[in-house]
């Protein structure tokens, strides 16, 4: 696989004989064989996470598809999802989970490889905030947990976000723990790049080292 990470929590994931675009919203999708299915993720409507452009790609590629959390309203012509669906689509198999922030997370099967993209679910919590908020989004976050659990992954895409001070790694931990996962790239850093290498070099995540990959900047690509 190819891994190209585009912006923010935007990757596309090249394969054998499909390309997977997750969340794109702004930056500079790469190209590829256009004999190769595309098919379009985006998780939920937040404009970090989803841009109309991606109704465009229409136009270059022919073999394409469009799978999309059921709160994007902009939805003619897409596979519509929310939480806790299975659909197969053109020979993939998807299923989703809850987000506890809007919309849903992404489990797809393809060529033979399971491939998570977390979306916005995450373990938020947010210091100076009320303990009953923070609470939710840790049960919740959790919750949705159990659904991976015993489930091996290939490639995973899960949120390191350094707005949350000293609890920036607890998701990324959590996820780590309790999951199978054979590669799992950080994201949702919004820019802030040295959040990734500073994770992989502390107490917080250097266990996690030969899993977790280091991004660096837009851009940049990866061969798993």
């Amino acid at each position: 696989m190819k891994v190209t990470f585009i912006e923010h929590s935007g990757f596309m994931v090249e394969m054998e004989q499909n390309v997977l675009l997750f969340d794109y919203y702004q930056g500079e999708i790469p190209s590829f064989d256009g004999s190769k299915t595309l098919y379009v993720f985006a998780s939920h409507s937040h404009a970090d996470h989803y841009d109309p452009a991606i109704w465009k790609l229409k136009e270059q590629y022919r073999d394409i598809h469009y799978i999309l959390s059921d709160d994007i309203k902009d939805n003619e012509g897409a596979v519509v999802m929310k939480a806790h669906e299975k659909k197969e689509v053109a020979g993939i198999e998807i299923e989703t989970l809850r987000s506890n922030d809007m919309g849903v997370a992404f489990l797809v099967k393809v060529e033979g490889k399971t491939i998570y993209h977390a979306g916005d679910l995450n373990w938020w919590h947010w210091n100076g905030e009320p303990e009953e908020d923070n609470e939710y989004y840790k049960k919740t976050f959790q919750d949705e947990m159990k659904y991976l659990e015993g489930k091996k992954i290939d490639l995973a895409f899960m949120l390191l976000d350094p707005r949350q001070e000293d609890k920036y790694c607890w998701g990324m931990n959590y996820f780590l723990e309790h999951t199978d996962s054979k590669v799992v790239f950080p994201m949702h850093c919004f820019e802030h790049y040295k959040i990734n290498h500073h994770y992989l070099n502390c107490e917080d995540g250097r266990r996690w080292k030969d899993i977790v990959r280091d991004i660096t900047g837009a851009g940049q690509v990866f061969e798993i």
